[in-house]
Protein backbone atom coordinates (compact mmCIF):
# COMPACT_ATOMS: atom_id res chain seq x y z
CA UNK A 1 0.00 0.00 0.00
CA UNK A 2 0.93 3.65 -0.77
CA UNK A 3 -0.40 6.57 1.12
CA UNK A 4 0.08 10.10 -0.15
CA UNK A 5 -0.71 13.47 1.72
CA UNK A 6 -1.93 16.32 0.36
CA UNK A 7 -2.14 19.32 2.73
CA UNK A 8 -5.15 21.88 2.97
CA UNK A 9 -3.90 24.48 1.75
CA UNK A 10 -6.72 26.98 0.22
CA UNK A 11 -8.63 25.59 2.75
CA UNK A 12 -11.61 25.56 0.28
CA UNK A 13 -12.74 22.88 -2.45
CA UNK A 14 -9.28 23.18 -3.91
CA UNK A 15 -7.66 20.66 -1.49
CA UNK A 16 -10.74 18.82 -2.12
CA UNK A 17 -10.42 18.52 -6.07
CA UNK A 18 -6.80 18.18 -5.55
CA UNK A 19 -7.17 14.92 -3.77
CA UNK A 20 -10.00 13.65 -6.33
CA UNK A 21 -7.25 14.09 -8.97
CA UNK A 22 -4.98 12.74 -7.76
CA UNK A 23 -7.07 9.40 -6.85
CA UNK A 24 -8.62 9.65 -10.45
CA UNK A 25 -4.79 9.56 -11.81
CA UNK A 26 -3.78 6.52 -10.04
CA UNK A 27 -7.28 4.67 -9.80
CA UNK A 28 -6.38 3.00 -13.19
CA UNK A 29 -3.41 1.63 -12.19
CA UNK A 30 -4.57 0.20 -8.92
CA UNK A 31 -7.00 -2.06 -7.55
CA UNK A 32 -7.89 0.04 -4.83
CA UNK A 33 -8.07 3.81 -3.88
CA UNK A 34 -9.50 5.79 -0.75
CA UNK A 35 -9.31 9.14 0.33
CA UNK A 36 -9.30 9.77 3.96
CA UNK A 37 -9.88 13.08 5.81
CA UNK A 38 -6.82 13.47 8.23
CA UNK A 39 -7.49 17.29 9.87
CA UNK A 40 -5.05 19.03 8.14
CA UNK A 41 -4.39 16.53 5.20
CA UNK A 42 -6.16 14.51 2.95
CA UNK A 43 -4.69 11.49 2.36
CA UNK A 44 -4.94 8.70 -0.54
CA UNK A 45 -4.46 5.77 0.01
CA UNK A 46 -3.40 3.04 -3.23
CA UNK A 47 -3.90 -0.91 -3.12
CA UNK A 48 0.15 -1.03 -4.63
CA UNK A 49 3.74 1.16 -4.09
CA UNK A 50 3.89 3.30 -6.91
CA UNK A 51 7.09 2.40 -8.85
CA UNK A 52 8.05 3.77 -12.63
CA UNK A 53 6.52 0.87 -14.06
CA UNK A 54 2.90 1.79 -12.80
CA UNK A 55 3.55 5.23 -13.88
CA UNK A 56 4.68 3.73 -17.37
CA UNK A 57 1.68 2.38 -17.65
CA UNK A 58 -0.51 5.04 -17.61
CA UNK A 59 -2.32 7.01 -20.16
CA UNK A 60 -0.64 9.93 -21.50
CA UNK A 61 -4.15 11.86 -21.42
CA UNK A 62 -5.17 14.72 -19.37
CA UNK A 63 -8.19 13.11 -17.71
CA UNK A 64 -10.61 15.64 -19.27
CA UNK A 65 -11.58 16.91 -22.85
CA UNK A 66 -10.30 19.86 -24.69
CA UNK A 67 -12.81 22.58 -25.17
CA UNK A 68 -13.48 24.26 -28.22
CA UNK A 69 -15.16 27.40 -26.43
CA UNK A 70 -16.43 29.74 -29.38
CA UNK A 71 -17.07 29.53 -33.36
CA UNK A 72 -13.69 31.30 -34.29
CA UNK A 73 -11.59 29.18 -31.88
CA UNK A 74 -9.68 26.70 -34.13
CA UNK A 75 -8.96 22.97 -32.89
CA UNK A 76 -5.43 21.86 -32.47
CA UNK A 77 -4.61 18.82 -34.45
CA UNK A 78 -3.43 16.90 -31.28
CA UNK A 79 -7.25 16.73 -29.91
CA UNK A 80 -9.76 16.84 -33.48
CA UNK A 81 -10.66 13.04 -32.41
CA UNK A 82 -12.00 14.27 -29.22
CA UNK A 83 -12.83 16.96 -27.81
CA UNK A 84 -15.91 19.18 -27.07
CA UNK A 85 -17.21 21.39 -28.90
CA UNK A 86 -19.01 24.13 -26.99
CA UNK A 87 -21.04 25.95 -29.78
CA UNK A 88 -22.68 22.36 -31.08
CA UNK A 89 -23.39 21.22 -27.85
CA UNK A 90 -25.23 24.49 -26.35
CA UNK A 91 -27.35 24.45 -29.33
CA UNK A 92 -28.37 21.25 -28.82
CA UNK A 93 -29.18 21.15 -25.25
CA UNK A 94 -31.26 24.18 -26.00
CA UNK A 95 -33.33 22.30 -28.36
CA UNK A 96 -33.65 19.56 -26.29
CA UNK A 97 -34.43 21.92 -23.10
CA UNK A 98 -37.11 23.50 -25.61
CA UNK A 99 -38.71 20.46 -26.83
CA UNK A 100 -38.84 19.00 -23.37
CA UNK A 101 -40.61 21.87 -22.29
CA UNK A 102 -43.50 21.94 -25.07
CA UNK A 103 -43.50 18.25 -24.76
CA UNK A 104 -44.67 18.82 -20.99
CA UNK A 105 -46.95 21.61 -21.42
CA UNK A 106 -48.99 18.93 -24.33
CA UNK A 107 -48.79 16.21 -21.47
CA UNK A 108 -47.08 14.33 -24.36
CA UNK A 109 -44.18 11.81 -24.80
CA UNK A 110 -40.50 13.43 -25.98
CA UNK A 111 -39.93 12.34 -29.64
CA UNK A 112 -37.34 10.07 -30.45
CA UNK A 113 -35.33 12.02 -32.54
CA UNK A 114 -35.39 14.92 -29.64
CA UNK A 115 -34.68 12.61 -27.15
CA UNK A 116 -31.41 11.34 -28.64
CA UNK A 117 -30.36 15.26 -28.21
CA UNK A 118 -29.89 14.93 -24.78
CA UNK A 119 -27.17 16.81 -23.18
CA UNK A 120 -23.86 14.80 -22.63
CA UNK A 121 -23.88 14.01 -18.88
CA UNK A 122 -20.51 15.81 -18.16
CA UNK A 123 -22.36 19.08 -20.22
CA UNK A 124 -23.06 21.37 -17.11
CA UNK A 125 -19.14 20.85 -16.28
CA UNK A 126 -17.94 21.97 -19.39
CA UNK A 127 -20.79 25.16 -19.12
CA UNK A 128 -19.30 26.20 -15.61
CA UNK A 129 -15.94 26.24 -17.01
CA UNK A 130 -16.80 28.00 -20.09
CA UNK A 131 -18.95 30.54 -17.99
CA UNK A 132 -16.05 30.97 -15.27
CA UNK A 133 -13.03 30.91 -17.83
CA UNK A 134 -11.18 28.55 -16.76
CA UNK A 135 -11.29 26.27 -20.87
CA UNK A 136 -8.12 28.45 -21.59
CA UNK A 137 -6.10 27.20 -18.67
CA UNK A 138 -7.46 23.38 -18.85
CA UNK A 139 -6.72 23.48 -22.53
CA UNK A 140 -2.99 24.52 -22.57
CA UNK A 141 -2.61 22.08 -20.09
CA UNK A 142 -4.43 19.41 -22.16
CA UNK A 143 -2.13 20.01 -24.95
CA UNK A 144 0.87 19.94 -23.24
CA UNK A 145 0.52 17.08 -21.95
CA UNK A 146 -1.22 15.08 -25.21
CA UNK A 147 2.24 16.07 -26.63
CA UNK A 148 4.73 14.75 -24.15
CA UNK A 149 6.30 11.28 -25.23
CA UNK A 150 5.35 8.68 -22.97
CA UNK A 151 8.29 7.55 -21.30
CA UNK A 152 8.98 11.82 -21.04
CA UNK A 153 4.94 11.68 -19.32
CA UNK A 154 5.43 8.66 -17.15
CA UNK A 155 9.00 10.62 -15.65
CA UNK A 156 7.20 13.87 -15.39
CA UNK A 157 4.50 11.96 -13.11
CA UNK A 158 6.83 9.76 -11.20
CA UNK A 159 9.25 12.32 -10.15
CA UNK A 160 6.11 14.39 -8.53
CA UNK A 161 4.26 11.62 -7.49
CA UNK A 162 7.66 10.86 -5.28
CA UNK A 163 7.64 14.74 -4.41
CA UNK A 164 4.14 14.12 -3.14
CA UNK A 165 5.54 10.97 -1.03
CA UNK A 166 8.27 12.98 0.53
CA UNK A 167 6.49 16.21 1.23
CA UNK A 168 7.59 18.59 -1.20
CA UNK A 169 7.05 20.56 -3.64
CA UNK A 170 6.16 19.08 -7.16
CA UNK A 171 8.17 20.74 -9.93
CA UNK A 172 6.99 20.74 -13.42
CA UNK A 173 7.27 22.73 -16.66
CA UNK A 174 3.81 22.51 -17.57
CA UNK A 175 1.79 25.97 -18.81
CA UNK A 176 -0.35 26.75 -15.65
CA UNK A 177 -2.79 29.19 -14.57
CA UNK A 178 -4.54 30.40 -11.48
CA UNK A 179 -8.21 30.36 -12.20
CA UNK A 180 -11.27 31.08 -9.49
CA UNK A 181 -13.03 27.91 -10.83
CA UNK A 182 -10.13 25.83 -9.33
CA UNK A 183 -8.60 27.92 -7.11
CA UNK A 184 -11.44 30.37 -5.63
CA UNK A 185 -8.63 32.16 -3.09
CA UNK A 186 -6.67 33.06 -6.34
CA UNK A 187 -10.15 35.11 -7.27
CA UNK A 188 -8.99 38.69 -7.03
CA UNK A 189 -5.44 39.05 -7.83
CA UNK A 190 -3.18 40.68 -5.97
CA UNK A 191 -3.40 41.96 -2.24
CA UNK A 192 -2.20 45.44 -2.61
CA UNK A 193 -5.31 48.13 -4.14
CA UNK A 194 -2.63 49.57 -6.97
CA UNK A 195 0.72 47.27 -7.74
CA UNK A 196 3.86 49.41 -8.24
CA UNK A 197 4.95 47.77 -11.57
CA UNK A 198 2.33 45.09 -12.22
CA UNK A 199 -0.88 44.41 -14.20
CA UNK A 200 -3.57 42.23 -12.83
CA UNK A 201 -3.58 40.53 -16.64
CA UNK A 202 -0.67 39.92 -16.54
CA UNK A 203 0.25 36.40 -14.98
CA UNK A 204 2.44 37.38 -12.12
CA UNK A 205 0.22 35.47 -9.98
CA UNK A 206 0.80 31.94 -12.00
CA UNK A 207 4.04 31.80 -10.43
CA UNK A 208 2.88 30.74 -7.08
CA UNK A 209 1.01 27.47 -8.79
CA UNK A 210 2.17 24.34 -8.63
CA UNK A 211 1.70 22.58 -12.28
CA UNK A 212 1.43 18.94 -11.09
CA UNK A 213 -0.83 19.87 -8.38
CA UNK A 214 -3.35 22.29 -11.02
CA UNK A 215 -3.56 19.64 -12.80
CA UNK A 216 -5.08 17.49 -10.02
CA UNK A 217 -7.45 19.94 -9.49
CA UNK A 218 -8.70 19.77 -13.48
CA UNK A 219 -8.79 16.16 -12.86
CA UNK A 220 -10.61 16.06 -9.49
CA UNK A 221 -13.40 18.87 -11.07
CA UNK A 222 -14.43 16.79 -13.90
CA UNK A 223 -14.60 13.47 -11.22
CA UNK A 224 -16.39 15.21 -8.25
CA UNK A 225 -17.71 18.72 -8.92
CA UNK A 226 -21.15 19.32 -9.54
CA UNK A 227 -21.95 22.70 -10.70
CA UNK A 228 -25.72 24.25 -10.82
CA UNK A 229 -26.44 27.72 -12.20
CA UNK A 230 -28.80 30.01 -10.33
CA UNK A 231 -30.67 33.75 -10.94
CA UNK A 232 -33.25 34.65 -13.45
CA UNK A 233 -31.19 33.96 -16.15
CA UNK A 234 -29.27 31.07 -15.10
CA UNK A 235 -25.85 33.29 -14.93
CA UNK A 236 -24.53 32.74 -11.40
CA UNK A 237 -22.52 29.30 -10.63
CA UNK A 238 -22.99 27.49 -7.58
CA UNK A 239 -20.49 25.08 -7.35
CA UNK A 240 -20.84 22.19 -5.21
CA UNK A 241 -18.14 19.28 -4.18
CA UNK A 242 -18.66 16.01 -1.74
CA UNK A 243 -15.87 16.15 1.09
CA UNK A 244 -14.38 12.38 1.63
CA UNK A 245 -14.33 11.05 5.00
CA UNK A 246 -12.90 7.84 4.10
CA UNK A 247 -14.63 6.70 1.01
CA UNK A 248 -13.49 4.32 -1.77
CA UNK A 249 -12.78 6.90 -4.90
CA UNK A 250 -15.22 4.77 -7.20
CA UNK A 251 -18.08 5.01 -5.19
CA UNK A 252 -17.56 8.63 -4.50
CA UNK A 253 -17.63 8.77 -8.51
CA UNK A 254 -20.25 6.75 -8.28
CA UNK A 255 -22.78 8.70 -5.90
CA UNK A 256 -21.48 12.04 -7.81
CA UNK A 257 -22.81 11.06 -11.34
CA UNK A 258 -26.01 10.07 -9.65
CA UNK A 259 -26.09 12.93 -8.00
CA UNK A 260 -25.50 15.40 -10.83
CA UNK A 261 -28.29 12.91 -12.98
CA UNK A 262 -30.87 13.61 -10.41
CA UNK A 263 -33.47 17.00 -10.85
CA UNK A 264 -32.37 20.45 -8.68
CA UNK A 265 -33.44 23.62 -8.90
CA UNK A 266 -34.61 26.41 -6.74
CA UNK A 267 -32.65 29.20 -4.48
CA UNK A 268 -29.64 28.32 -2.96
CA UNK A 269 -31.03 27.12 0.37
CA UNK A 270 -33.26 25.10 -1.94
CA UNK A 271 -30.99 23.61 -3.76
CA UNK A 272 -27.89 23.16 -1.01
CA UNK A 273 -30.47 21.03 1.21
CA UNK A 274 -31.87 18.86 -1.58
CA UNK A 275 -28.06 17.94 -2.60
CA UNK A 276 -27.26 17.22 0.98
CA UNK A 277 -30.41 14.95 1.12
CA UNK A 278 -30.02 13.32 -1.96
CA UNK A 279 -26.13 12.75 -1.58
CA UNK A 280 -27.12 10.79 1.53
CA UNK A 281 -29.70 8.98 -0.05
CA UNK A 282 -27.25 7.37 -2.28
CA UNK A 283 -24.82 6.60 0.42
CA UNK A 284 -27.25 4.70 2.33
CA UNK A 285 -28.31 2.55 -0.99
CA UNK A 286 -24.95 1.87 -2.01
CA UNK A 287 -24.06 0.51 1.20
CA UNK A 288 -24.26 -3.22 1.23
CA UNK A 289 -22.71 -3.67 4.42
CA UNK A 290 -23.49 -3.10 7.39
CA UNK A 291 -20.31 -2.42 9.89
CA UNK A 292 -20.07 -3.39 13.47
CA UNK A 293 -20.99 -0.44 15.45
CA UNK A 294 -23.60 1.13 12.97
CA UNK A 295 -22.58 2.94 10.11
CA UNK A 296 -23.82 6.77 8.84
CA UNK A 297 -23.29 8.05 5.22
CA UNK A 298 -20.87 10.73 7.12
CA UNK A 299 -18.57 8.38 7.73
CA UNK A 300 -17.54 7.90 4.33
CA UNK A 301 -18.83 11.79 2.87
CA UNK A 302 -18.50 14.16 5.75
CA UNK A 303 -20.05 17.14 4.21
CA UNK A 304 -20.30 19.10 0.51
CA UNK A 305 -18.32 22.33 0.09
CA UNK A 306 -19.86 25.35 -1.60
CA UNK A 307 -18.23 27.95 -3.68
CA UNK A 308 -20.91 30.72 -5.07
CA UNK A 309 -19.64 32.72 -8.02
CA UNK A 310 -21.70 35.71 -8.51
CA UNK A 311 -22.50 37.70 -11.79
CA UNK A 312 -21.05 40.90 -11.45
CA UNK A 313 -22.25 41.83 -15.79
CA UNK A 314 -19.28 40.89 -16.98
CA UNK A 315 -17.32 38.77 -15.11
CA UNK A 316 -18.01 36.19 -12.09
CA UNK A 317 -16.94 37.09 -8.28
CA UNK A 318 -16.74 34.70 -5.42
CA UNK A 319 -19.22 35.75 -3.10
CA UNK A 320 -19.71 32.81 -0.64
CA UNK A 321 -17.45 29.47 0.51
CA UNK A 322 -19.89 27.33 2.90
CA UNK A 323 -19.92 24.03 3.80
CA UNK A 324 -22.75 21.72 4.86
CA UNK A 325 -22.95 18.62 6.86
CA UNK A 326 -24.48 15.66 5.64
CA UNK A 327 -26.75 14.03 8.55
CA UNK A 328 -25.63 12.49 11.26
CA UNK A 329 -29.15 10.84 12.74
CA UNK A 330 -28.62 7.24 13.99
CA UNK A 331 -26.44 4.66 13.44
CA UNK A 332 -27.82 1.87 10.79
CA UNK A 333 -27.21 -1.49 11.69
CA UNK A 334 -29.57 -3.61 10.09
CA UNK A 335 -31.43 -3.41 6.53
CA UNK A 336 -34.68 -2.03 8.63
CA UNK A 337 -32.20 1.00 9.28
CA UNK A 338 -31.14 1.72 6.27
CA UNK A 339 -34.90 1.69 5.16
CA UNK A 340 -35.80 4.10 8.18
CA UNK A 341 -33.09 6.67 6.94
CA UNK A 342 -34.33 6.44 3.98
CA UNK A 343 -37.84 7.34 4.79
CA UNK A 344 -37.00 10.03 6.83
CA UNK A 345 -34.68 11.49 4.21
CA UNK A 346 -37.81 10.84 1.35
CA UNK A 347 -40.02 12.98 4.04
CA UNK A 348 -37.53 15.92 4.28
CA UNK A 349 -36.90 16.10 0.58
CA UNK A 350 -40.21 16.28 -0.41
CA UNK A 351 -41.10 19.39 2.55
CA UNK A 352 -38.60 21.28 1.43
CA UNK A 353 -39.49 20.51 -2.53
CA UNK A 354 -42.70 21.90 -1.69
CA UNK A 355 -41.06 24.98 -0.01
CA UNK A 356 -41.46 27.97 -2.54
CA UNK A 357 -38.61 30.19 -3.35
CA UNK A 358 -40.66 33.47 -3.75
CA UNK A 359 -42.62 33.83 -0.50
CA UNK A 360 -40.64 35.41 2.29
CA UNK A 361 -42.06 33.06 5.20
CA UNK A 362 -41.32 29.89 3.08
CA UNK A 363 -37.43 30.92 1.95
CA UNK A 364 -36.59 31.63 5.94
CA UNK A 365 -38.20 28.21 6.81
CA UNK A 366 -35.30 27.16 3.45
CA UNK A 367 -33.12 29.30 5.36
CA UNK A 368 -33.71 27.56 8.45
CA UNK A 369 -33.39 23.97 7.37
CA UNK A 370 -29.94 24.59 5.52
CA UNK A 371 -28.46 26.31 9.42
CA UNK A 372 -29.55 23.52 10.22
CA UNK A 373 -26.98 21.70 7.89
CA UNK A 374 -24.38 24.18 8.67
CA UNK A 375 -24.30 22.54 12.25
CA UNK A 376 -23.36 19.00 13.76
CA UNK A 377 -24.02 17.43 17.09
CA UNK A 378 -26.33 18.91 19.67
CA UNK A 379 -26.35 22.58 18.10
CA UNK A 380 -27.77 20.67 14.80
CA UNK A 381 -29.91 19.00 16.85
CA UNK A 382 -31.58 22.60 18.00
CA UNK A 383 -31.78 23.80 15.13
CA UNK A 384 -33.49 20.83 13.45
CA UNK A 385 -36.09 21.67 16.12
CA UNK A 386 -36.42 24.80 15.84
CA UNK A 387 -37.28 23.90 11.96
CA UNK A 388 -39.99 21.54 12.34
CA UNK A 389 -41.61 23.72 14.96
CA UNK A 390 -41.87 27.16 12.36
CA UNK A 391 -42.97 24.28 10.12
CA UNK A 392 -46.08 22.80 11.95
CA UNK A 393 -46.89 26.14 12.38
CA UNK A 394 -46.49 27.03 8.97
CA UNK A 395 -48.57 23.38 8.40
CA UNK A 396 -50.83 24.29 10.64
CA UNK A 397 -51.84 28.09 8.96
CA UNK A 398 -51.57 26.69 5.03
CA UNK A 399 -53.86 23.64 5.55
CA UNK A 400 -56.68 25.96 6.20
CA UNK A 401 -56.46 27.75 3.29
CA UNK A 402 -56.81 24.30 1.41
CA UNK A 403 -52.71 23.41 0.85
CA UNK A 404 -52.10 20.55 1.26
CA UNK A 405 -48.28 19.97 2.40
CA UNK A 406 -46.81 16.95 4.50
CA UNK A 407 -46.66 16.25 7.65
CA UNK A 408 -43.65 14.82 9.63
CA UNK A 409 -44.10 12.01 11.73
CA UNK A 410 -43.88 11.08 15.45
CA UNK A 411 -41.79 7.74 14.73
CA UNK A 412 -39.06 9.74 12.92
CA UNK A 413 -38.71 12.59 15.12
CA UNK A 414 -38.17 10.11 17.39
CA UNK A 415 -36.08 7.92 15.95
CA UNK A 416 -33.54 11.29 15.27
CA UNK A 417 -33.86 12.98 18.54
CA UNK A 418 -33.22 9.80 20.69
CA UNK A 419 -29.82 9.78 20.25
CA UNK A 420 -29.12 12.97 22.23
CA UNK A 421 -29.63 11.60 25.68
CA UNK A 422 -30.73 14.95 26.69
CA UNK A 423 -33.68 15.37 24.29
CA UNK A 424 -34.11 11.17 24.32
CA UNK A 425 -35.07 12.39 28.44
CA UNK A 426 -37.43 14.98 27.29
CA UNK A 427 -39.13 12.50 24.36
CA UNK A 428 -39.67 10.06 26.37
CA UNK A 429 -41.27 11.92 29.12
CA UNK A 430 -44.36 10.75 30.16
CA UNK A 431 -46.04 14.44 30.81
CA UNK A 432 -44.10 15.79 27.59
CA UNK A 433 -45.81 13.35 25.22
CA UNK A 434 -49.38 13.74 27.19
CA UNK A 435 -49.25 17.67 26.26
CA UNK A 436 -48.22 17.08 22.99
CA UNK A 437 -50.81 14.70 22.45
CA UNK A 438 -53.30 17.35 23.92
CA UNK A 439 -51.68 20.04 21.60
CA UNK A 440 -52.04 17.58 18.41
CA UNK A 441 -55.65 17.13 19.13
CA UNK A 442 -56.50 20.57 19.43
CA UNK A 443 -54.40 22.31 16.18
CA UNK A 444 -53.50 19.30 13.44
CA UNK A 445 -55.67 16.43 14.36
CA UNK A 446 -58.67 19.15 14.45
CA UNK A 447 -58.26 20.80 11.69
CA UNK A 448 -57.88 17.78 9.75
CA UNK A 449 -61.21 16.04 10.75
CA UNK A 450 -62.80 19.66 10.00
CA UNK A 451 -61.49 19.04 6.70
CA UNK A 452 -62.91 15.57 6.26
CA UNK A 453 -66.43 17.35 7.13
CA UNK A 454 -66.82 15.77 10.33
CA UNK A 455 -69.46 17.47 12.61
CA UNK A 456 -67.39 16.70 16.34
CA UNK A 457 -64.13 18.30 15.34
CA UNK A 458 -62.47 20.24 18.36
CA UNK A 459 -61.92 23.71 18.15
CA UNK A 460 -59.43 24.34 16.31
CA UNK A 461 -56.31 26.85 18.71
CA UNK A 462 -54.67 28.54 15.92
CA UNK A 463 -53.30 30.83 17.97
CA UNK A 464 -51.59 28.13 20.61
CA UNK A 465 -48.34 27.27 18.91
CA UNK A 466 -47.51 30.97 18.02
CA UNK A 467 -48.27 31.51 21.72
CA UNK A 468 -45.48 28.99 22.75
CA UNK A 469 -43.21 29.84 20.54
CA UNK A 470 -42.93 33.10 21.81
CA UNK A 471 -42.89 32.42 25.32
CA UNK A 472 -40.71 29.57 25.05
CA UNK A 473 -38.01 32.67 24.11
CA UNK A 474 -39.09 34.14 27.58
CA UNK A 475 -36.28 34.11 30.25
CA UNK A 476 -37.02 30.99 32.52
CA UNK A 477 -39.77 28.90 32.50
CA UNK A 478 -42.45 30.52 34.12
CA UNK A 479 -44.04 32.31 30.93
CA UNK A 480 -43.72 29.23 29.03
CA UNK A 481 -45.17 27.18 31.47
CA UNK A 482 -48.31 29.96 32.17
CA UNK A 483 -49.76 30.05 28.65
CA UNK A 484 -49.17 25.83 28.69
CA UNK A 485 -51.43 25.65 31.96
CA UNK A 486 -53.98 28.07 30.63
CA UNK A 487 -54.36 25.63 27.55
CA UNK A 488 -54.70 22.56 29.52
CA UNK A 489 -57.25 24.35 31.60
CA UNK A 490 -59.21 24.97 28.70
CA UNK A 491 -58.68 21.71 26.72
CA UNK A 492 -59.45 19.63 29.91
CA UNK A 493 -62.90 21.54 30.15
CA UNK A 494 -64.12 21.29 26.55
CA UNK A 495 -63.05 17.27 27.08
CA UNK A 496 -65.12 17.67 29.65
CA UNK A 497 -67.79 18.89 28.32
CA UNK A 498 -67.85 16.55 24.90
CA UNK A 499 -67.87 13.65 27.15
CA UNK A 500 -71.01 14.71 29.06
CA UNK A 501 -72.79 15.36 25.69
CA UNK A 502 -71.80 11.63 24.77
CA UNK A 503 -69.07 12.55 21.82
CA UNK A 504 -66.98 9.51 20.91
CA UNK A 505 -63.49 11.66 20.35
CA UNK A 506 -61.91 14.28 21.73
CA UNK A 507 -62.73 13.52 25.34
CA UNK A 508 -59.26 12.39 26.42
CA UNK A 509 -57.82 15.01 28.89
CA UNK A 510 -54.42 15.49 30.32
CA UNK A 511 -54.09 14.23 34.00
CA UNK A 512 -52.61 15.75 37.27
CA UNK A 513 -49.88 13.44 37.44
CA UNK A 514 -49.22 13.89 33.44
CA UNK A 515 -49.07 17.61 34.21
CA UNK A 516 -46.68 17.64 36.96
CA UNK A 517 -44.65 15.12 35.41
CA UNK A 518 -43.78 18.13 32.42
CA UNK A 519 -43.63 20.87 34.78
CA UNK A 520 -41.16 19.38 36.53
CA UNK A 521 -39.73 18.36 33.59
CA UNK A 522 -39.28 22.18 32.30
CA UNK A 523 -38.05 23.48 35.92
CA UNK A 524 -35.57 21.02 35.28
CA UNK A 525 -34.26 23.01 32.14
CA UNK A 526 -32.45 26.29 32.08
CA UNK A 527 -35.07 27.79 29.94
CA UNK A 528 -37.75 26.72 27.96
CA UNK A 529 -36.28 27.38 24.69
CA UNK A 530 -35.21 23.74 24.48
CA UNK A 531 -38.46 21.50 25.71
CA UNK A 532 -40.58 24.15 24.12
CA UNK A 533 -39.44 23.61 20.73
CA UNK A 534 -39.35 20.02 21.11
CA UNK A 535 -43.00 20.08 22.44
CA UNK A 536 -44.28 22.62 19.29
CA UNK A 537 -42.13 20.27 16.71
CA UNK A 538 -43.19 16.42 18.04
CA UNK A 539 -46.92 18.20 18.46
CA UNK A 540 -47.46 18.77 15.09
CA UNK A 541 -46.25 15.41 13.72
CA UNK A 542 -48.48 12.86 12.58
CA UNK A 543 -49.12 9.77 14.79
CA UNK A 544 -48.76 6.14 12.69
CA UNK A 545 -51.61 4.93 14.79
CA UNK A 546 -54.39 7.74 16.59
CA UNK A 547 -55.87 6.72 19.63
CA UNK A 548 -59.69 5.92 19.49
CA UNK A 549 -60.25 9.01 21.44
CA UNK A 550 -58.73 11.44 19.28
CA UNK A 551 -58.49 10.47 15.21
CA UNK A 552 -56.87 12.74 12.80
CA UNK A 553 -57.65 11.27 9.45
CA UNK A 554 -54.76 10.95 6.79
CA UNK A 555 -55.04 14.07 4.24
CA UNK A 556 -53.37 13.48 1.24
CA UNK A 557 -50.32 16.07 0.56
CA UNK A 558 -50.06 18.22 -2.33
CA UNK A 559 -48.12 16.70 -5.30
CA UNK A 560 -44.68 19.17 -5.50
CA UNK A 561 -43.38 18.62 -9.16
CA UNK A 562 -39.53 18.10 -9.17
CA UNK A 563 -37.86 20.69 -11.60
CA UNK A 564 -34.26 22.06 -12.78
CA UNK A 565 -32.48 24.76 -13.71
CA UNK A 566 -31.07 24.80 -17.29
CA UNK A 567 -28.64 27.16 -18.08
Amino acid sequence: MDRFSLPKLAGTHADVLAAAGLADLLSPVVDRCVIVDLGPDFCVEVGATITPDICADLPVEPGYRFLRPNEKASVPEAVKRDYVDYPAEKARAARYNTARLEARRAGAELAADIAADKPRPDWRLYQALNALQGDDATNKLALAILKEAPDSFARTVCTAIEALRAGRRTVTKWPVALVQLFNPQAAKGYARLKPDSTDRNDGTKNAFAEPFLEWLRYRGYFAIACPYFLGAKGDSVRLLCPVPQHVDFLMLTDAVGKLRALPAGGSAPKLDSLSVLNLAEILVQGSKQFQEGGFAPVQLVSGIMIANYQSMGQAKAVTGLEQLALPDWFPIHTQADSELWLEILAEHRVIIRSLRDDRSDEIGLLLKYRRYLEKRGKAALMCLACFFQDYGIFLLREREHGRRLKQLQTVHMEKIFMQGQDYSGILSNQGFRAVADAIRSATVSAQAMKAMKRPDYREIRYDLLPELRRKRTLPGVGPFLDALGEFVASYNGESARRLELGKRTGIRRVTTDELSAFVELACRQKDASVIGALLCAYATCREPRQSASDVEPNIPEEPVEESSVEA
